[in-house]
């Protein structure tokens, strides 16, 4: 899945020379997070998130910047003071901020935004700002398959063939001991397992399959060291 598969397209945006209060406003009408800031031709100049707005003399909340930080750092005192008391846009937002464009895998765009610990992310075409990926989407995308797990048009056979291939690629799981059981969508796992953790990942790797309705665990903890079975869980 690409980054283009689940993007807000036309997304909506703002001018550099907005004032913070209407930014402010569409944040908060339209339940956004983030607002790109373009100019006329679409081009990204930067990005202005409610996270932005949280430090504020307003609020009583931006940060006091001390006669000695102004002496020994004019120009980042004078820049941090632009950016908790500014009333436009371009003087609140993050100019160049990270972007992908829509043919990014969506698994390089999700580490990116974690690892950067950002909420959005622009995507672009060149220069121009075709769409924005925000954490609804992945979760609406998420929802979207979630929902979509139990098919009733796949059979038992082949859902029992789909878990016993999982279970297959799973370095962790005992595969040649658990047995799998479809009945019209419903699901008995039954064998021996060697810890709870081992457990709750077959019954997952089940849940996770498409036809699966119900997953009724029947598998038997048996310790590793000494062979000696607990019963079931």
């Amino acid at each position: 899945m690409n980054v283009r598969d689940i993007m807000t397209t036309n997304p909506t945006t703002v001018r550099p020379e907005t004032g913070l209060a209407e930014a402010g406003q569409r944040l908060l009408s339209q339940n956004l997070s983030a607002l790109p800031v373009t100019d006329a031709d679409g081009h990204l100049l930067g990005i202005i998130t409610d996270g932005d707005l949280l430090r504020r003399p307003e609020l009583g909340t931006a940060p006091a910047i001390g006669w000695w930080r102004g002496f020994l750092a004019p120009e980042r005192s004078a820049s941090q003071f632009i950016k908790t008391r500014g009333r436009h846009v371009s003087e609140v937002m993050t100019e160049t901020p990270v972007s992908v464009d829509p043919d990014t895998p969506l698994i390089d765009a999700i580490e990116r935004m974690q690892s950067l610990h950002i909420k959005q992310l622009p995507v672009l075409q060149g220069t121009r700002l075709v769409g924005l990926l925000t954490r609804r989407n992945v979760l609406a995308a998420l929802l979207d398959r979630l929902a979509t797990t139990g098919d009733a048009t796949i059979s038992d056979d082949t859902i029992t063939t789909l878990i016993r291939t999982a279970i297959s690629r799973s370095n962790w799981a005992p595969k040649d001991m658990v047995r799998v059981v479809a009945n019209h969508g419903s699901v008995t796992l039954s064998g021996p397992v060697f810890s709870d953790a081992e457990r709750r990942a077959l019954i997952v790797i089940a849940e996770n399959t498409s036809g699966v309705t119900h997953v009724n665990d029947q598998m038997i903890l048996v310790d590793s060291t000494s062979g000696v079975a607990f019963g079931s869980f």
